[in-house]
């Protein structure tokens, strides 16, 4: 940001006015192999030079003389004897490349302590009064002092440098007179490429001068800068916010997702995280109006998509693995992955956009595994059955006889407290860091003390305004406040793994529930919502679904969101006759008198998908879907059933979960039939091996069709979906939505998904459902939701009216939309008409 330029004709000005000032570049008195007293010693002769002390003070007999002491109480001992001594008048010392002390061989944080010690001492010496400290370079205060024993550096205004403003800029288009015919204009066009970074529009601004084709400022930028960007960096730039994104702190692959974040989104909201601080900091992003944005098009440009893909595979901690197996034409299993180093790879890959390899590596490792395992059991279980009879037997024989027993109970082993997998109010069922009102708020909630409960909650949604889970808490402290609130419950998927998705559908459900409480509740009763996590298990859906049914306050229950796990929960729901509200659960094979939901089923996407198919003439077509899945192999069969009563014809279909799957050779196979289109149904886990098969295709590609499991912004990275056509239940620009969308952009400060739609929608049948009765109970509100009568009308949905079949299906026709490239180039969904 020309910083060091900055500090230069800042100390110019401040000379000027009778101020002396000093100057310690940290990096001229070095980092390596530099001791403690070296680099004091250093700072303290940066002092003297820059202050022309010399004449008066020699540095080597004093640095003797002062030996008993140690190195930092030397520089404190100059500061204060020798050099406010010395000069009456204000002095500032400007400490430049301050970021560079974190690479040194030891702790400065004493450094950093006694110039906060400075300041303290001003209430006592008033000599100190004429002493200020400028710190420089690309850091934050934390860095400075990292100990949490030690009072942080909590002094002083921090000065964020921006990039020019169009009227700061102005003097540069002077230098343009006689080179172009309108230096304004040029200029402009020059800010809109670098954002107003200084050193970028000063550099392209010379090469304009330097110019003797006349090439327009978008044909330098592209050919000058951003074409083998690395071998043209010079001065070094762009390599120096690459190289700061490697070597920081933060790992390199947090970073980068969370770059790549804000290159798909084109800006999130700030939260002031130590990964978005030292994006910041590298120079990459930019923080304008609360938001974090990347700084300007030649950093999109340079560190696009494709930059982030590469470098995350570069990151990958099986490297070597995979090349070995590569170089073996895939075909040496002894370089596939198992046991912990196959878990610890899985972990790192998920939600990355990787390389087709690595999936294929990776699904392959899995494999192998699986079948180990299953060979070993298959080989012990015999010899395991043959020992536990045989020790029975003559367990049996030799036991004593045992008169008036009482067998002590079974003791069994929690894998997970069911009270950690739920909660009103009392802890987040979601990982980060955390917020001191809010951690106040679970307390008060814990105690029952709602007033402070809502206080506190009040202030934490100050620092987190578009938390749902913050949101939902906030009211239902309000409702129990209240009194006699009426409770529903919201089951998530996987709040770690399955973050997002889960955030996407609270934002519904708060949504719903800040409308109805706001506007006065029914007869005067709040609604609350207890908040629970499946973690995307069938076994923990049980446990939690057991939990939600022993609790007589609920009345409904909002999920759970996958197939399979409704599927597991339905006879526990229906013993009890609680309605069960599905915003994600599309399968076909769900089916019982308290099941609703407000998506629609997978019959009624494929049937959509299979008209569009015919009307475009696609008479063949070859499906990839996961037969293990609920809803991939649902949708795959209403899919085929339909198609085939169009005259259409299935080639073949593939298991998206065979990792001996060779997605090249499949493309190949399938152009060789003549093949008319191509049909991804991947569950959620598989949407990258979808990919894989995308990307294969090159570019001779076949039209693609697809579930809407590849409905999110995933898809909108890569260009091989370019043109994939998917059957929805909700588009946020299809005409019935746009009002609800937004209204929910206001509240959530950005495009909402598909799932906070359904999630809303499921939250106001209930809704509909309790304000049916003047006391609601659960079986009065599965009573109201099967009646005949039951209606929400449009303007109180996500866009559509809501009525229930008798099967509990919503009756509504899909929207179909298709992966398109914007005019800015970036890749959107767009409605088919």
């Amino acid at each position: 940001m020309g910083k060091s330029s900055l500090r230069v004709r800042t100390m110019q000005r401040l000379q000027e006015e009778g101020i002396a000032c000093a100057e310690i570049d940290i990096t001229a008195i070095g980092t390596h192999d530099v001791t403690p007293d070296q680099w004091y010693a250093g700072v303290i002769d940066s002092l003297v030079k820059s202050l022309k002390l010399d004449n008066n003070f020699d540095l080597k007999s004093w640095w003797r003389a002062q030996r008993l002491l140690p190195s930092l109480q030397r520089l404190g001992k100059f500061i204060e004897e020798e050099m406010l001594t010395s000069i009456p008048k204000k002095i500032v010392i400007f400490v430049d490349e301050i970021d560079s002390v974190l690479s040194l061989s030891f702790s400065t944080e004493d450094f950093f302590a006694l110039i906060r010690g400075c300041y303290n001492k001003r209430a006592d010496n008033l000599e100190y009064k004429r002493l200020t400290f400028c710190l420089l370079g690309v850091a934050t205060p934390s860095d400075l002092i990292q100990d949490k024993q030690r009072t942080p550096f909590n002094i002083g205004q921090a000065i964020e440098l921006k990039g020019f403003a169009v009227d700061e800029a102005e003097p540069l288009a002077t230098g343009l007179v006689g080179k172009v015919s309108n230096p304004q204009a040029k200029l402009q066009e020059v800010l809109e490429w670098t954002g107003g970074q200084p050193f970028l529009t000063q550099k392209l601004c010379q090469f304009i001068l330097d110019d003797r084709e006349s090439l327009s400022v978008e044909e330098l930028v592209r050919s000058r800068i951003i074409q083998n960007w690395q071998s043209q960096d010079d001065p070094e730039h762009l390599r120096t916010i690459r190289d700061r994104i490697f070597s920081n702190k933060q790992p390199a692959d947090l970073l980068l997702e969370l770059y790549e974040k804000i290159l798909r989104k084109r800006e999130i909201e700030e939260d002031n995280s130590p990964g978005q601080i030292e994006l910041r900091l590298s120079g990459l992003v930019v923080k304008q109006n609360g938001k974090l944005k990347v700084y300007n098009r030649i950093y999109e440009f340079v560190f696009d998509s494709s930059w982030v893909n590469q470098a995350l595979a570069n990151l990958r901690p099986y490297a070597n693995e995979l090349a070995a197996w590569l170089e073996s034409n895939r075909q040496n299993k002894s370089h596939l992955l198992h046991g912990q180093n196959l878990r610890q790879a899985q972990a790192w890959a998920e939600h990355k956009q990787l390389l087709v390899e690595d999936y294929q590596f990776l699904y392959a490792s899995q494999e192998l595994s699986t079948r180990k395992q299953q060979r070993l059991v298959s080989v012990l279980a015999p010899i395991i059955l043959i020992s536990v009879l045989g020790f029975s037997y003559w367990y049996s024989l030799k036991k004593p006889p045992v008169v008036n027993q009482n067998p002590k109970p079974r003791e069994t082993i929690t894998v997970q407290p069911i009270s950690v997998l739920l909660s009103e109010g009392e802890r987040t069922l979601f990982g980060g860091s955390e917020n001191p009102s809010r951690v106040q708020a679970f307390k008060a909630f814990q105690d029952k003390n709602y007033t402070l409960a809502v206080e506190y909650f009040k202030k934490a949604r100050q620092a987190l305004s578009y938390d749902p889970e913050l949101q939902i808490y906030y009211n239902n402290a309000k409702a129990y406040q209240q009194g006699n609130p009426l409770t529903l419950a919201m089951v998530l998927p996987d709040t770690n793994k399955e973050a997002g998705i889960s955030k996407e559908l609270l934002r519904g459900v708060a949504q719903a529930q800040d409308t109805f409480n706001s506007s006065g509740g029914g007869n005067q009763r709040f609604l609350n919502i207890v908040i629970a996590n499946d973690g995307s298990d069938q076994a923990q859906a049980q446990k939690v679904a057991g939990e939600l049914i022993k609790n007589q306050n609920i009345i409904g229950v909002i999920g759970h969101y996958t197939s399979t796990n409704s599927q597991s929960t339905l006879p526990q729901y229906e013993s009890a006759d609680i309605a069960m509200i599905s915003p994600g659960s599309t399968s076909t094979s769900l089916n019982s008198k308290v099941f609703f939901r407000t998506v629609l089923s997978t019959k009624v996407d494929a049937n959509k998908l299979a008209d569009y198919a015919s009307q475009h003439g696609y008479k063949k077509v070859v499906i990839f879907y996961n037969p293990g899945d609920v809803y991939s192999n649902d949708v795959k069969k209403e899919f085929e059933n339909s198609f085939k009563k169009k005259n259409g014809e299935v080639i073949f279909t593939k298991d998206l979960a065979d990792a001996s799957l060779d997605t090249s050779a499949e493309i190949s196979n399938i152009k060789e039939k003549n093949a008319d289109a191509v049909v991804l149904f991947p569950n959620t886990e598989l949407t990258s091996v979808a990919l894989a098969i995308a990307r294969a295709q090159g570019s001779q590609k076949l039209p693609l069709l697809g579930g809407n499991a590849l409905y999110n912004q995933d898809t909108l990275k890569s260009e091989a979906f370019e043109g994939l056509v998917i059957s929805v239940d909700w588009f946020a620009q299809e005409q019935n939505s746009i009002k609800f969308a937004e209204e929910a952009k206001g509240m959530w400060g950005g495009q909402i998904s598909w799932r906070t739609a359904t999630a809303y929608d499921a939250t106001k049948a209930f809704i509909t459902a309790i304000s049916m009765s003047n006391n609601p109970t659960h079986q009065t509100v599965l009573e109201n939701l099967k009646s005949p009568n039951f209606n929400v009308p449009a303007n109180e949905t996500s866009g559509y009216s809501l009525h229930f079949d008798e099967k509990g299906d919503r009756q509504q026709q899909p929207v179909l939309v298709k992966v398109v490239k914007g005019s800015d180039g970036l890749f959107k969904f767009e409605q088919v008409k």
